[in-house]
């Protein structure tokens, strides 16, 4: 027992602590994430993790895991408890399957956009964002484990600027030149996601973290062919210089406005004939929009999931 949650299994382990799966009171199935004993001996990794529990308690769940509690163990380490996502990790689905067909791959791309709007949002950056912390579930990908997220505003003291946190490969390079990291760098790494999920491999290639270190500051990514409109996205996403990045809100607006052959379009509730200059200056849209235009994301994204589950199953 971990609080009120019996475990039942281990999910999985890694440099942050432990996933379990567990039972809650009511029968519900969670994922019960403990911060290893060492770590949470370190008063700055314990302050970032209530800090994420705080803020990802703000992030919409609709792409992510719900956030249902946390405390401490007996032993003094912190946990906290979210939402069991059942379904298959993008990177497992890659090794079985094989890189994602055309309209699949967009409907990943948009769901993940969308949660990483939700995040952003909530003043969150994931900063580990990669294959394993996306689920391909029946209800479209969700992002999962804030295990190392960084609230932009209440955090930004937490982490040490000789800490470099997330998984080799799977940073932006401003991350490794030790700079100020916002939710650009979620943006670049979504470009190198897409990029795996659509050839089956990393576009700065495998090595260790320093050869891959040195890949991400100085060599072109290889994104092989990319469907439209996700070929101009991703480049756009893995500019080396972050101001030159689309907000993951601008990648999820452009994605909704992409869907292959639209008939109509939902703009703050109301039908509308596609504009009949689509090579044209787009429209401005207000935030206000976003609401409706999400809503096309999470459909879209709930497509990509049964598609993929119809393929694993």
């Amino acid at each position: 027992m971990i609080g009120d949650y019996r475990l039942v299994g281990r999910i999985g382990s890694g440099g942050m602590g432990t996933v379990y799966m567990g039972v809650s009171p009511e029968g519900r199935h969670v994922a019960v994430k403990v911060i290893r004993a060492g770590r949470s001996g370190d008063p700055g990794f314990t302050a970032r993790f209530a800090s994420e529990v705080e803020h990802a308690r703000a992030v919409a769940s609709f792409c992510t895991a719900q956030v249902l509690g946390h405390g401490e163990t007996p032993d003094g380490r912190p946990y906290m408890v979210t939402e069991y996502i059942p379904g298959t990790p993008l990177d497992r689905h890659i090794a079985t399957d094989g890189p994602l067909e055309p309209g699949t791959l967009h409907g990943v791309a948009f769901g993940v956009a969308a949660a990483l709007t939700a995040i952003h949002a909530a003043g969150l950056v994931h900063r580990d964002l990669k294959p394993s912390n996306v689920i391909l579930s029946m209800s479209g990908p969700r992002v999962i484990d804030f295990g190392i997220s960084r609230a932009v505003d209440a955090t930004h003291g937490h982490t040490g600027t000789d800490e470099l946190v997330g998984t080799p490969g799977w940073w932006a390079p401003e991350q490794l030149r030790g700079l100020p990291v916002t939710p650009a760098a979620d943006v670049f790494t979504w470009g190198c996601l897409v990029a795996y999920a659509a050839g089956g491999r990393h576009p700065f290639g495998e090595g260790d973290p320093m050869v891959l270190a040195h890949r991400l500051l100085e060599s072109a990514p290889d994104l092989g062919t990319l469907p439209a409109p996700l070929d101009r996205l991703v480049r756009r996403a893995l500019d080396r210089e972050p101001r030159n990045r689309p907000t993951s809100q601008e990648l999820l607006l452009d994605l909704v406005g992409s869907r292959p052959d639209p008939t109509t379009q939902v703009i703050e509730g109301t039908w509308v004939a596609p504009s009949p200059h689509p090579s044209g200056p787009r429209p401005r849209r207000r935030t206000g929009r976003l609401l409706a235009l999400v809503a096309s994301a999470v459909a879209l994204a709930i497509v990509a999931g049964l598609a993929v589950g119809l393929l694993t199953s």
